[in-house]
């Protein structure tokens, strides 16, 4: 009887908690609306800012298969950029100016199992010990903000 009254305060703590959340819109649940794309301003904080409103969206690319690219190019429109040439990862690698150190706003090509052009998301931080913060699309199904090794970035792609 204890387990099930336990339960019963979790569950309702949980829904406390959700419509406290949807309560603030700057937190809401539902993932942002497509609206029009932001004008270039400080083209690093509004890629990033824009990245940051699809955390932890599924796919709005609307491409089957891998989308992490996909995603870039989203990102790059919406904040009107020209997107990459493909919807593949190596399409970053000509995209511009390959950098030698990581930049907030830069693409950030990773390393994968899937090969040596197995990823790419926008760098949002950099970390004190040197690891990287990625923003990136189809990262555990859902756009994600994950840190990487400075080892696993195999490039650093400025965005003109």
């Amino acid at each position: 009887m204890k387990v099930l009254i336990h339960l019963l305060a979790v569950v309702a703590g949980q829904f406390a908690v959700e419509a406290a959340l949807a309560r603030n819109s700057s937190h809401a649940l539902a993932a942002p609306s497509a609206e029009a794309p932001a004008p270039v301003t400080d083209a690093p904080n509004a890629i990033i800012a824009e990245a940051r409103r699809w955390l932890g969206s599924g796919n709005m690319t609307g491409k089957p298969g891998p989308w992490c690219a996909s995603f870039a190019n989203y990102i790059l429109k919406r904040t009107g950029h020209r997107p990459l040439a493909s919807d593949q990862v190596s399409a970053a690698f000509a995209y511009g100016p390959q950098l030698r150190d990581p930049k907030v706003g830069a693409l950030a090509v990773v390393s994968t199992s899937y090969g040596p052009a197995g990823h790419v998301g926008f760098v949002s931080a950099v970390e004190a010990d040197g690891s990287i913060r990625l923003i990136s699309g189809n990262w555990g199904r859902r756009v994600g903000d994950a840190k990487f090794s400075r080892r696993a970035i195999v490039a650093f792609v400025d965005v003109p």
